[in-house]
């Protein structure tokens, strides 16, 4: 009887806890390697608020 094969390394690529090392803010966005899997990515280095988020802190400030 042969048994299955299994091929870890894809398993493990999409298992990795990732430690980012992000480069310093430069821009919008600043490249981040993983020092476990060396997987690269990038990482925006602002979040947009959306106008009902800043309304909504807004009117939550004027009810009391």
């Amino acid at each position: 009887m042969t048994q299955p094969t299994v091929e870890l390394a894809d398993q493990n690529e999409s298992e990795c806890s990732h430690h980012w090392a992000i480069e310093s803010p430069n821009g919008p966005t600043s490249y981040g390697t993983c020092r476990r899997c060396g997987e690269n990515r990038e990482f925006k280095n602002s979040i947009q608020i959306t106008s009902w988020e800043s309304e909504g802190s807004h009117a939550n400030r004027n009810r009391g």
